[in-house]
Parts: structure tokens; sequence; C-alpha cells
């Protein structure tokens, strides 16, 4: 996989082009994993490899350019890629040409510096302004590390679509960032800060892939440099960074478990070798099933009647599980409700001839038409399980089946 090359603008102003060409060998100048190299059809003996490697000057510009070259392309869109290589071709041919020329060696520094000021100013629109660790920024940023894509990809608003797999099909891959859920600190012995973030890959049939991934802010830019595979259809229910540790918790599927219901919850801990790769430590927590009892010690808010129907910004609807029962607030009232929990993991039954509510009138003049409504789908809920941090109820009310929605809140305990 490909990785990011610093940008080497004014290393000639920087360093004297003799003392650079003295650390430099030929076999340095045009090594066989070059870009350049893989790009150029002549072997490295060819009489333009030696006229380059034996002028200081051109030692140089050789090794700037195919570093900002490098940087360009890993920050390109795929299709943008494509046309830079062409590009570095059609430079490479005329490149060629300067052997034909009265003073060769004055032809080729002119062209490496064209070309090197080319790239630079595509290098200049490309790379994203200053950024933060925030969910804005980070849904623009450049992602590489997915296996089936093999090439860095660039987000746009948090998602990135690949080529349909049938011209004019409506199939095919695609890249989102999991939002609301990431994590941020330090995961190197100098404490420096960066982002642990999730992405789903989904290749356009059955499986939803979900990988790991590590940004780093550098010169105030944000560059993935690790990125690691964790699973197959996996619910997140947690991502934290404790002792320069990744530490995620999932729901995943057990042994028996059918795909569209996983069961297992597991905790994956990775750490940030020297060589910036993601190892996953071996397992040490048991694995546990599915059951209401991993809701107890945490509070929830609702967020969504459903997908695309968030709750009112004055709503105050929440939830906690404690000892077989649902509790929370709707409003200024209190509701208690019994929930048995059914074999199969994640299932579960809500009980709406064992509900309690007190009988406030509440200021909210909408109180008692949330109420009705609440309760109602929280009576028809049949399933839960987590979604990127958040807990997510799903019911079916009238013959409609829909999924609450809730985001997790400093546990208050009940009054």
């Amino acid at each position: 996989m490909k990785r990011l090359v610093p940008l080497l603008a004014g290393v000639v102003a920087m360093f004297s082009p003799a003392l650079m060409a003295a650390s430099l060998d030929a076999s340095d100048c045009h090594s066989p994993s070059s870009e350049l190299d893989k790009l150029i059809c002549h072997s490295p003996s060819s009489e333009l490899d030696k006229l380059i490697c034996h002028d200081a000057e051109l030692v140089v510009l050789n090794k700037q350019l195919s570093g900002v070259y490098q940087q360009a392309l890993t920050q390109s869109m795929v299709s943008e890629a494509d046309v830079m290589k062409e590009t570095q071709k059609n430079w490479l041919a005329t490149r060629h040409l300067c052997l034909k020329h009265s003073d060769p060696q004055r032809c080729l520094v002119d062209s490496y510096r064209t070309r090197l000021q080319s790239l630079k100013e595509i290098n200049a629109t490309v790379l994203p302004p200053l950024a933060t660790y925030s969910f804005s920024d980070l849904r623009e940023a450049r992602f590489k590390g997915i296996e089936d894509i093999g090439t860095a990809i660039k987000l746009q608003h948090g998602l990135w679509a690949g080529e349909p797999y049938q011209p004019g099909g409506t199939v095919m891959p695609q890249v989102i960032l999991l939002d609301d859920i990431k994590a941020v600190g330090p995961l190197t012995p100098n404490n420096h800060k960066m982002a642990a973030v999730l992405l789903n890959y989904s290749p356009g049939g059955t499986g939803q892939f979900l990988y790991l991934a590590v940004v780093d802010k550098q010169s105030g830019h944000l560059n993935n440099i690790a990125t690691a595979f964790v699973g197959d259809r996996f619910r997140v229910k947690d991502l934290k960074i404790v002792n320069k540790k990744i530490i995620l918790d999932v729901i995943q599927p057990g042994k028996n478990d059918p795909a569209c219901c996983p069961g297992d919850v597991v905790r994956h801990i990775w750490h940030l070798n020297k060589q910036n790769e993601l190892i996953e430590e071996p397992r040490l927590n048991k694995v546990v099933r599915l059951t209401p009892d991993i809701l107890s010690n945490t509070q929830w808010q609702l967020e969504s009647w459903r997908y695309g129907d968030p709750v009112s910004a004055d709503s105050d609807i929440s939830l906690r599980y404690v000892n077989g029962r649902f509790m929370g607030n709707i409003a200024c009232n209190q509701y208690t409700v019994t929930v048995k929990s059914k074999a199969q993991p994640g299932f579960i039954d809500v009980l709406e001839n064992h509900v309690s509510v007190t009988e406030k009138q509440c200021a909210n003049p909408l109180a008692a038409e949330q109420q009705q409504r609440y309760l109602e789908q929280l009576g028809g809920v049949s399933q839960f399980t987590y979604f990127a941090g958040k807990l997510a109820l799903s019911y079916r009310v009238n013959g409609q089946f829909g999924v609450m929605i809730y985001s997790q809140v400093p546990l208050i305990k009940a009054k």
C-alpha cells in the first residue's frame, strides 16, 4: 500500500546539490520501486539515467519530483489519479527528448522545474485546508487500506462511491464514515493526539465490512496513517482510546448466529507500532451474549422516532434498563415497563400490560402526544442492538416497522 510522501518543496534552497548528490549513488537515484521508473520504458543503465544520476542538480530535482508526484497521486481521487498518471507518462516521454537537445543537462533541468511547479500547483488545490479532528473535516478526508479498492479514496460528505460494476448500473462499491463515533487520544510515546474512526465498506453485495482507521494531523492536514479490517456485519457498541490503545466494543456474529442478527459482545484492542501498523492484541475478555443486562449502568436519550424522523429539540425522553425493566422520563412524567428477554440474543418482549406512568401536567403542550406515541412504539419493540455507538430499538406498530435511535448521555439515577 502506498504511503503519503511529504512535500519536499524548498529542498534545493535548504541543501547544497553537491552534498545531496554525495549521499546518493546511482542505485538510489533510480530504484526499481520508484514511481518514475514504473512509468518509463528504459533500463536503469540507459544514457538518460546516467545523465541524471551523475549530475548533482538533477539528482535533487529527480528526488524532489518523485516525492511531490507521489503526494499528488495519493491525494487524488481514483479518476484524478488516472489523469495524473497519463500526464506523467507524457512528461516522461518529453523528458527523454532532451537527449537530442544541444544542451541535454540544461534541457532536463528546465523540464524538471516546469513539471515540479505544475505538480506543486496541483497539490495546492488538492490538499484540504488546515484541518481538525471534527466530523466535518473527517468527512472530507482521504483514506487508504481497504483491500478490495487498493488505492486511496477521497470522501465527500462522509461518502465515497466507485464506478458501477456494470455500465449504467446502480450497484457500486461504497465507503461511509460512521458518523458520531470517534476516539481522540495519544497512541504513541510522545503523547501526540490522533483520531480513531470507523469506515463501513460495502462492495455492492450483502457484505458490510467494518474498518478501523487512524488519522494523524500532520502539518495541519489529516493523514490516514493506518487502517485495519475489523469484520463483516459488526455492530459498533463503543470506541475509545485508553492507555495508548484503541478499544472497540462490537456485537459480532457468534458461531451459530444468522447473518442478520449477531449476538456476541466482543472487545477488540489494537496498538500502533513504530511502523504505523495497527496490531490487534490477543483477546483476554470473555465473550458474552447480547442480553438486556448489557444496558445496565447506562442512560439513553431518544434521538429519533425512526430513521429520518428526529424528535423535537424540546423533547425529553430517556431510557434506562434496571432489573428487567425499562424506565425513564417522558417530559415531566416517569414511566416503567417490564422487559422479558428471549432466547435469541438481542430479542426481547416489552410487556405493554406492565406499564406504569405518572400523570403530571407537563408544561410542554406536545408532551401528551409524545407520551402516547412513545409508549406505543416502546410496547412494539422486539429487538435491540447497537449502531455506531447508539442504541437501536426495533419495533412494529400497526403493521409498520421502525427503529428508535438513542444516544448515550451521562447516567442520572432515577428519582
